[in-house]
């Protein structure tokens, strides 16, 4: 429904194959609590208030307004924080990754990079995929700070919106949020929205059960407590 597993993906991808160039060391850790932390927003968000009905006595004689006022009110609020938790998510996973694939930190990644530009049959493609990595949590961050928030949003006239993450074809420059809208007078229209949202939930589980196993590893042979000093470089959004 939002989007959400590439971001998920990458990261597995980021500390499975580019470990050894990873030098901000407690980086991981922190992509995977925020990933835990998207997954525990996203379900209360699907189970607080969306598919809750009108009628019920709470929605009832609000200084909020109407019934549905004070249901959207609440809505809005649960997917704002997932919103907030999901941009979190994005500029960290973002770092791991300019931390891994696509920077050139040190001498031993700078090795690496050129060694496997050599082996690619088309250099020129090879340098181009890594500047389109490089960016592509840059548009979709971008709208967010622009005031577009990925998630669900309740609209006045029974009209909800779903902003979603566009998934990144292989090879292709990022695209920005897609929006769509769902006319909610029929409500039951909530609870299948609700259901695609388990279904995704369901998945970023099973990838961050995935990514802590990865993070376990790595984690081996080196303590998550030291000290860095490029995690506030330019480049990061």
């Amino acid at each position: 429904m939002l989007n959400l597993a590439f971001i998920f993906d990458d990261a597995i991808y980021a500390l499975t194959q580019h470990a050894d160039d990873l030098e901000v060391v407690p980086l991981p850790a922190a992509v995977y609590m925020m990933q835990h932390d998207v997954i525990n927003h996203y379900h209360l968000a699907l189970e607080h208030y969306l598919t809750v009905g009108l009628d019920e006595p709470s929605l009832q004689d609000s200084s909020l307004g109407t019934p549905y006022q004070k249901w959207a009110f609440f809505t809005n609020m649960d997917f704002e924080s997932l919103s907030f938790t999901i941009h979190n998510m994005m500029r960290y996973t973002s770092r791991l990754i300019h931390e891994t694939e696509c920077l050139v930190p040190n001498a031993r990644s700078h090795a690496r990079l050129n060694k496997a530009c050599e082996e690619s049959s088309q250099p020129r493609k090879f340098w181009e995929a890594m500047a389109i990595k490089s960016n592509s949590y840059t548009t979709p961050i971008g709208e967010i700070r622009r005031n577009k928030s990925i998630g669900v949003m309740v609209h006045d006239d029974h009209r909800l919106s779903i902003a979603a993450v566009r998934t990144r074809p292989e090879g292709e420059p990022p695209e920005p949020i897609q929006t769509e809208t769902i006319d909610i007078r029929d409500r039951s229209r909530l609870v299948t929205l609700q259901e695609r949202g388990r279904v995704e939930i369901g998945e970023l589980r099973s990838r961050n059960r995935a990514f802590a196993e990865v993070c376990d590893a790595f984690y081996q042979s080196r303590r998550v407590a030291q000290p860095f000093e490029n995690l506030n470089q330019p480049y990061w959004i």
